[in-house]
């Protein structure tokens, strides 16, 4: 078994009809110790998670933490990146995570990048959870609406090709 890395992206979306993000945004301290806090909190949110590849226990991290304005300025997104290393193998892989299912507090999107070359085989974000969607070979969507439910598991098999098979998987 190699390992290889698996990354994913959260996005939130906010209203802020008070204007924090702007003041937090045009001041450099400021938007340093909100980045940071919002790092730590996630990864400590993350921490919480039970994720495993293959049967073997995995580490996300987070990677990094971006704040924006979509367009308007009580329009916020903050953005998470995140990795693990994974044993991944030629073949079928899974991916599977569990946690505490809750209410969806704000609307998001998060992109699970699995290893190049790769396709997604089967989804499931546990029961009453979120809207999802392959968008390619290997990247999946989900998308969390405020008010919703997670489902508190996920599973996302995928197949790594084998030596010789890289162009053919690639170009599906």
């Amino acid at each position: 078994m190699g390992l290889g890395y698996i990354a994913y992206y959260l996005v939130f979306d906010y209203v802020d009809p008070m204007g924090y993000y702007e003041a937090v945004l045009r001041d450099e301290r400021l938007f340093e110790d909100e980045v940071n806090r919002l790092f730590y909190g996630m990864q400590e949110l993350v921490d919480q998670e039970e994720v495993v590849v293959n049967g073997e226990r995995v580490r996300p991290r987070v990677v990094m933490v971006d704040i924006g304005f979509r367009g308007r300025r009580d329009r916020v997104f903050i953005v998470f990146a995140l990795r693990f290393r994974a044993p991944v193998r030629p073949g079928r892989n899974v991916y599977e995570n569990r946690y505490e299912p809750e209410t969806i507090e704000y609307n998001y999107e998060a992109y699970w990048v699995f290893p190049p070359g790769s396709r997604i085989l089967e989804v499931d974000m546990g029961p009453g959870s979120e809207d999802w969607d392959v968008v390619s070979g290997s990247v999946v969507a989900i998308y969390g609406r405020r008010g919703g439910r997670t489902g508190g598991y996920e599973r996302i098999v995928f197949r790594l090709p084998g030596p010789g098979e890289e162009a053919v998987l690639a170009d599906e």
